[in-house]
């Protein structure tokens, strides 16, 4: 089993986010990291 996934914020609206980091977890992932640079980080707060 994978252990853990990365979710790259961008410009896109924030529940499409939301939507990865769960499909992630139900895929099997134990830990989801969430990464953002610059304006994006609020919106990775968010997602979060």
């Amino acid at each position: 089993m994978v252990e853990s996934g990365v979710v790259y914020i961008g410009k896109k609206p924030t529940m499409n986010y939301v939507l990865a980091v769960v499909t992630h977890f139900n895929s099997g992932f134990r830990e989801v990291v969430v990464k953002a640079r610059g304006r994006s980080i609020s919106r990775a707060a968010d997602v979060a």
